[in-house]
């Protein structure tokens, strides 16, 4: 008690001393030395605390703009994905209405993709095989195409509920049935992994005599009831000779699997090609 009475009579003393020097400035216009002293101990703690809300304040504001930033670029990855993807499709489509004079356009749509994100990587440098974030609860089946924004990717050989592995078409268990954009040459892709330190596809079945030029495209046939026709496997890189009566024909791949990061993956397709209607009857 004594000392809380001890700074009230204290606190009554500054102020009545504060009172009375603004008292004598405004009657006599000359500066009060205890009440500048008391304004600049008051006046500086004052500053602090706005200082420091300002510094809080400022921080809240950075990582609000941070998270925003995050968010817009995000978006715009995935917008430049889709409009990727969307490229990709509307060349098949092409591709695909190549020879054909009546053909429905319903025929050549792809369906809605569902995108998804590359979220592991087989260890095993023969299993080339990636998992991505989509599952049988996504809509995901088995043996459904995946693609890159760049070409066709793989397939789906495992659906769980929420993920699902990916066989890469650089497995060497993987192959599709494909046609060359200029000489119109079909032939079965298959990884060149294991022949003498080759990379890429190895394009076969094709006999000596084809015309093949460096640099065409190679697109899936659709022959083999798997992957819909006019999806971009790669390119032509190199045509030579082999010891029999068959061309050895080198493709460069169109998809980048080291650097594989987002993928498409397309709804199933019934035997005419179509893909399933999702509010038909069952």
């Amino acid at each position: 008690m004594p000392g809380k009475r001890g700074h009230g009579i204290l606190l009554g003393i500054v102020l009545a001393a504060n009172f009375l020097g603004l008292t004598f400035q405004v009657r006599s216009g000359i500066s009060f030395p205890i009440r500048d002293g008391l304004a600049a101990v008051f006046g500086g703690g004052q500053s602090l605390v706005v200082d420091s809300t300002r510094a809080v304040s400022s921080w809240v504001e950075t990582v609000g703009e941070a998270h925003e930033m995050r968010l817009a670029r995000d978006e715009l990855r995935d917008r430049v994905a889709r409009l990727e993807w969307e490229l990709t499709v509307q060349r098949g489509m092409l591709e695909r209405a190549r020879g054909f004079t009546d053909l429905d356009a319903a025929a050549m749509d792809l369906g809605e993709p569902v995108s998804g994100e590359v979220v592991g990587v087989s260890a095993s440098p023969l299993d080339r095989t990636v998992t991505v974030n989509r599952g049988s609860r996504h809509g995901i089946e088995r043996d459904a195409p995946v693609m890159a924004a760049s070409g066709l990717a793989g397939r789906i050989v495992a659906v769980g509920p929420g993920v699902s592995q990916v066989e890469l078409l650089s497995a060497s268990t993987a192959a599709v049935a494909v046609i060359t954009s200029g000489s119109r040459t079909r032939g079965v892709v298959r990884s060149a992994a294991g022949e003498d330190g080759a990379s890429g596809y190895r394009l076969h079945f094709v006999p000596v005599g084809q015309r093949i030029a460096i640099g065409e495209e190679v697109i899936s046939s659709g022959l083999d009831q798997l992957y819909p026709k006019g999806l971009l496997v790669g390119h032509v890189s190199a045509v030579h000779e082999g010891a029999g009566l068959l061309l050895e024909v080198a493709v460069e791949p169109a998809v980048d699997f080291d650097t594989l990061e987002r993928v498409f993956m397309l709804p199933r397709r019934d035997d005419s090609g179509m893909a399933p209607d999702p509010d038909a009857a069952p």
